[in-house]
């Protein structure tokens, strides 16, 4: 028995040595890094929520919105304003450089949500256009891509009536589907993914600015300078232009290439009733055979509203309005992905991206820029719902 015990006693000795020799070389490898990695202050940093890139001839402009902290931890209050810097350089990191000097901070874009960029600067080579961003700034993979007519300094610096600064309604809009119905976000991983595909498309979502007619109403009177936004089109991005697709194109290219596309759609019946739906689930299910390509898409809807209906009274999911509302439907967008198959061959952009499905099968025997060899087809099944 006292043997058993004192190997147990030399067991415990030797357990809680080994443990705190552990916590000690590892408070001393701690202690040693942090001496020699050198860790920015907050302080040092210009937290940029917003970037844009525009291009000319031979140099880029870049735009930064930042968020300016004033007040520090001695002060009883600190305030946060919104910063909008721009810049010209032969090369982005250029740009950027003379952005940091003009605020006498770092540029950071760890934080930045919302990459705005011109038809210009899509015109460049994407690979070397996102490389810098992402490897030396350390842009998130995950940030939104857009695109706009107006240059991307006005679109970070304009006012909105609902949010202080511009990314942050574009964030809302696209990633939690406030305001960009139909519309899904292409991310920097997404954007790169698609462009430097065997399709080579991407489907943008396009941003139009306008000063709005009535400003708002504010305790010190009337606003100015305040815009609303439109987020409702589709900018196609190929390999040698680019175009703009409007809503009901652009929401039917959505439904067909991504299953997170959410938002309403209204289709109005040749006798003249309006109906409203909205989005619960998508399906997508593509077949290619040959240089063929089959689609059959699946919409779970619910249903919101009707109006001009001759009878009223109360609908359900059941009604004669609703289901032949769902049936149009149908058609409707049928119609416009047969629209989208013609555009795509016309201007020679794949944004629907068949060639990447007939790859899928062919693989390299797939001759180059075979997109008018392909044929298409989709059907389209729309189910009304019980509303949540």
């Amino acid at each position: 028995m006292k043997k058993s015990s004192g190997f147990r006693r030399t067991l415990h000795d030797r357990f809680f040595g080994t443990k705190w020799a552990v916590l000690l070389l590892a408070s001393v490898l701690l202690v040693f890094f942090a001496q020699t990695v050198d860790n920015k202050s907050l302080t040092q940093s210009a937290i940029v929520i917003g970037l844009g890139i525009d291009r000319t001839d031979d140099a880029f402009t870049v735009s930064t919105q930042s968020v300016v902290i004033t007040g520090g931890a001695g002060e009883s209050q600190s305030s946060q304003s919104y910063a909008v810097h721009t810049a010209d350089g032969r090369t982005i990191s250029e740009a950027l450089d003379k952005i940091s000097q003009k605020m006498g901070l770092l540029v950071s874009l760890s934080h930045c949500n919302v990459l705005v960029l011109s038809q210009e600067a899509l015109r460049s080579d994407h690979a070397l256009l996102f490389a810098p961003l992402t490897g030396t700034y350390a842009l998130p993979e995950q940030a939104v891509v857009v695109a706009s007519a107006d240059t991307p300094s006005k679109v970070l610096s304009a006012r909105t009536a609902t949010t202080v600064a511009s990314p942050y309604y574009i964030q809302a809009s696209l990633l939690q589907n406030l305001g960009g119905d139909g519309l899904t976000p292409v991310t920097v991983k997404d954007f790169l993914a698609h462009s430097l595909s065997r399709s080579g498309a991407v489907c943008l979502p396009y941003v139009e600015i306008s000063e709005m007619p009535d400003q708002p109403q504010t305790p010190d009177g009337e606003s100015e300078g305040v815009s609303e936004f439109f987020l409702n089109k589709n900018l196609v991005v190929c390999k040698d232009s680019s175009f703009v697709i409007g809503e009901e194109l652009a929401q039917a290219a959505n439904l067909f290439n991504r299953r997170d596309t959410l938002g309403k759609l209204s289709p109005v019946l040749p006798t003249g009733e309006a109906v409203e739906f909205r989005v619960i689930d998508v399906r997508q299910s593509k077949k290619a055979d040959g240089m063929s390509v089959k689609c059959k898409i699946e919409i779970a809807v619910s249903f919101m509203e009707a109006q001009n209906v001759a009878n009223g009274g109360k609908f359900t999911p059941s009604s004669q309005v609703v289901s032949a509302a769902a049936k149009e439907l149908e058609k409707e967008i049928s119609d416009n992905l047969a629209e989208c198959y013609r555009l795509s061959v016309e201007r020679n952009a794949d944004f629907l991206r068949l060639q990447n499905e007939v790859y899928k099968k062919a693989g390299r025997e797939l001759p180059e820029d075979c997109l008018a060899d392909i044929s298409f087809g989709c059907e389209v099944k729309v189910t009304v719902k019980e509303s949540d």
